[in-house]
């Protein structure tokens, strides 16, 4: 000690510290230890005592007497490491952060251990950030090859969150270690970085349900329509279509919610689905109304074809007794009239009951009415034309004339 005591003496200290000591900025402590040839099992036996001794002690001015040769030892067996030693330097970094300030000093700069630490930190966040985020990799790779497809991925909420969860933790298990402000903005970046990847496979797992959604809404009200059409009868009298597509559009949202929630992280906005289903809402009302409105032309073409059957026969009728004009059935176009608005009454009654049942509005209603009188009279002018031809006028007269002959 003498020797440290001599050369410290000798070296030029900066001003103010001139009459300082070693002992102002350095700890020594010294042990003896038996020979390692000549006492090999008392030395194993000291230096595993003395092995014990590299851990953190308390102050140097607390002392106690311990041993029968009463030197004066730290309490507590003497720890090496002194709280007053500590820099908030984890034990996997203290090499690398030795290493910063060692050559701070053989190139003879100023040493500012504030500054190295925050550079310890740097650098060990991000080799604990590419760690985490090769965990993250091996779990979410699969799914962003399968994203390429544009299928649903299945499994892909629990995956997600499994991925940030272990990465985030096992940052902040290592990294919460080193300079607090370095570990925070650190953390802030691998949590930007891993949920921008998230992010892609969300929106276009979105995209992939509310497409599934619109498709599975659209097989199942179309499938119904061609089941009944394909059978001859009208879709709308064997079942109420606005109740089938509340339904089944009810059961597809549901499902969408289902799977999309599971899909949400918590605290970040991009993974919420509210403009997703707020959008295929729209898109299965439009589908909706374009399946109404198709079903409502069938419908209107089905009635005509009825109205044209059920008119043919009471119209050629009244055009061969058209000399029966007495004054309680009327005149012949008094007649024609009358089984037109009749047959014409059944038809728009029962569209309208029909119109009903698919969930049509007033207008849709009125304007289908409208459509079936037009075609109901293009229909009776039709039949008035082929009645009033010349050969089918001639054909009645001759008819008559032979009933008076054979009367």
């Amino acid at each position: 000690m003498q020797d440290l005591n001599r050369i410290w003496s000798s070296l030029s200290k900066p001003p103010g510290l001139e009459d300082s000591k070693i002992s102002d900025f350095f700890d020594f402590q010294f042990v003896a230890l038996p020979h390692k040839i000549l006492q090999p099992e008392k030395f194993v036996e000291e230096t595993q005592k003395l092995r014990k001794r590299f851990r953190e002690g308390i102050s140097p001015e607390v002392e106690v007497m311990s041993g029968s040769n009463g030197v004066g030892q730290r309490g507590d067996g003497g720890g090496v490491f002194l709280p007053a030693y500590h820099r908030r330097i984890p034990a996997d970094g203290f090499p690398h952060y030795a290493s910063g300030v060692w050559t701070q000093i053989v190139t003879n700069k100023d040493l500012d251990l504030p500054s190295q630490q925050e550079l310890l930190a740097q650098y060990r966040c991000d080799e604990i950030a590419a760690t985490c985020t090769a965990g993250f990799n091996e779990i979410m790779s699969p799914f962003e090859e399968q994203a390429k497809v544009g299928r649903v991925l299945e499994g892909l909420g629990s995956a997600m969150k499994e991925a940030l969860s272990e990465a985030m933790e096992g940052f902040e298990e290592s990294g919460g270690r080193y300079h607090k402000g370095v570990f925070e903005r650190k953390r802030e970046d691998l949590r930007e970085n891993l949920e921008g990847r998230l992010r892609g496979l969300v929106v276009g797992q979105f995209s992939a349900l509310a497409k599934r959604a619109v498709q599975e809404f659209t097989e199942e009200i179309t499938g119904i329509l061609k089941s009944a059409n394909a059978s001859g009868q009208s879709a709308s009298s064997n079942y109420d279509f606005a109740a089938v597509v509340n339904h089944t559009r009810s059961t597809v949202i549901d499902r969408f919610i289902a799977e999309a929630s599971e899909s949400y992280i918590p605290g970040a906005e991009w993974s919420n689905y509210e403009n997703e289903l707020t959008s295929l809402q729209a898109a299965l009302d439009e589908i909706a109304a374009r399946l109404r409105g198709e079903e409502m032309k069938r419908l209107v073409a089905r009635l005509e074809k009825a109205i044209r059957s059920k008119l043919a026969e009471p119209v050629e009728l009244e055009f061969r007794r058209m000399e029966d004009n007495s004054k309680e059935k009327g005149n012949l176009w008094d007649r024609v009239w009358k089984v037109w608005t009749e047959t014409v009454g059944e038809g728009v009654e029962g569209f309208l009951t029909r119109a009903g049942s698919l969930n049509a509005t007033e207008k849709e209603r009125d304007i289908g009415a409208w459509k079936l009188r037009k075609k109901a009279w293009g229909v009776l002018k039709a039949k008035i034309e082929e009645e009033v031809m010349e050969g089918n006028i001639l054909l009645k007269l001759r008819e008559k004339y032979v009933n008076l002959i054979f009367l």
